[in-house]
């Protein structure tokens, strides 16, 4: 019972191919980390990004929780306009009539052609009562503005019923 050359050459590669695994790299529990040449290096959000993600949270489950974060970007950069526009919408939203004033002057000196600032700023204060200021800024937003037909109407229907 000979071995003959096949045999050999079977042991022999077998020998190889356990030497091989024995030699071969072992992974091990730390984690791989991949360097490539291509890779941004992280960046601090941007102010716009945090407003978006704000945004993004008040139309969640956590609306609270996102007109914090949108107070205070804008506590911390009050030139913003996005900050103060949208706070002001959503103070419309709720009734608060005074922070909707406060914000919107905001916005209306950010931007002084910002024509909706006038239809907020007129609302708030026909809401509150003061019904000639409130008829100077819905004057001027129907006379300027041409591209919101809706905010358009309801500024005309509340200058005719307050004639």
């Amino acid at each position: 019972m000979g071995l003959k050359a096949g045999h050999f050459a079977l042991i022999a590669l077998t020998g190889v191919v356990i030497v091989l695994l024995l030699l071969a790299p072992h992974t091990s529990d730390q984690p791989v980390v991949v360097e490539t040449e291509n890779a941004a290096p992280l960046e601090p959000p941007t102010v716009e990004n945090q407003i978006d993600s704000a945004l993004a949270i008040i139309a969640s489950e956590a609306p609270m929780q996102g007109i914090l974060l949108l107070r205070s970007i804008a506590d911390e950069h009050p030139d913003n306009f996005r900050a103060q526009y949208h706070l002001g919408r959503f103070s419309a939203q709720t009734g608060q009539w005074e922070k909707v004033i406060e914000r919107f002057e905001i916005v209306q000196a950010i931007d002084p052609d910002f024509t909706e600032s006038d239809y907020w700023l007129g609302t708030s204060k026909m809401q509150l009562g003061r019904t000639e200021e409130a008829r100077i800024h819905l004057q001027r937003f129907v006379a300027d503005d041409k591209n919101n037909e809706q905010l358009r109407n309801e500024a005309v229907t509340m200058l005719n019923q307050n004639n």
